[in-house]
């Protein structure tokens, strides 16, 4: 049977939406907490990083990942535990990991992040952001999984040492709709989803639609670009 660490594991329009958010890697130094299928070191070292470390706690995955991508350090270690061993980055990355950190534990966990930039390094995470709707869609929220909005977060970094530069919001019901009907068939059935390239063409539409401000497609994902430094926030130009 199946390790259900290894299901859903594919390139899809959420993965591909926070890849494009990172913006110009060539030449950084790379740290991706809680690296899944290691999507995002595959983009890491195709934009030209000297080096890029993963770290998974799930053996079945890192394996994988080293297995498919050799030139990458994934390492099985406990990410809220002491990182500075892994030296400094110019770019540390959290995607979809601060939620489940434990209740309070996300400063302590940002500051460890914060200890590990190079002068002038980059945090990238993403969180579920909290509207009505994304909540209400996601099966985890009534289980603890937590949601948050732009000033809880901003709050939460500017106690860590980090002032927010760029905050974007993207994904809509067809992402919502995708995650429960993962959810059914990993939890249930241990299996792949059927109809994963229906969903995930819909999904990836809604990706490209991101925007400065949540919206009716738009409401799931909040992607936030920080610094170290003081509490300041503006507004990224742009959308989709």
């Amino acid at each position: 049977m199946k390790d259900r660490d290894l299901i859903g594991q594919r390139v899809t329009g959420r993965w591909t939406f926070l890849c494009s958010m990172a913006g110009d890697l060539e030449g950084e130094a790379v740290l991706d907490v809680a690296c899944g299928a290691g999507w995002f070191e595959e983009y890491a070292l195709s934009a030209g990083c000297p080096r890029v470390v993963g770290i998974e706690r799930s053996a079945a995955l890192a394996e994988a990942v080293s297995l498919r991508l050799p030139d990458a350090e994934i390492q099985v270690i406990d990410a809220t535990g002491d990182l500075t061993s892994l030296g400094k980055f110019d770019t540390a990355c959290a995607f979809d990991f601060v939620e489940h950190l434990p209740r309070g534990g996300e400063v302590r966990f940002l500051q460890g992040l914060h200890d590990l930039l190079q002068p002038g390094g980059r945090l990238l995470i993403s969180v579920p952001y909290r509207s009505v709707l994304s909540c209400a869609l996601d099966p985890a929220f009534f289980f603890g999984h937590r949601h948050y909005n732009l000033p809880q977060v901003e709050r939460i970094l500017s106690k860590s040492g980090f002032k927010v530069d760029k905050a974007v919001f993207a994904g809509g019901l067809w992402e919502q709709v995708s995650m429960i009907w993962l959810y059914l068939f990993k939890w249930l059935f241990r299996r792949e989803m059927p109809f994963a390239d229906f969903l995930e063409e819909r999904r990836r539409r809604e990706y490209e639609s991101w925007g400065i401000r949540p919206g009716p497609g738009s409401f799931v994902t909040m992607f936030i670009e920080a610094r170290p430094g003081q509490a300041t926030y503006d507004s990224c130009s742009g959308g989709g």
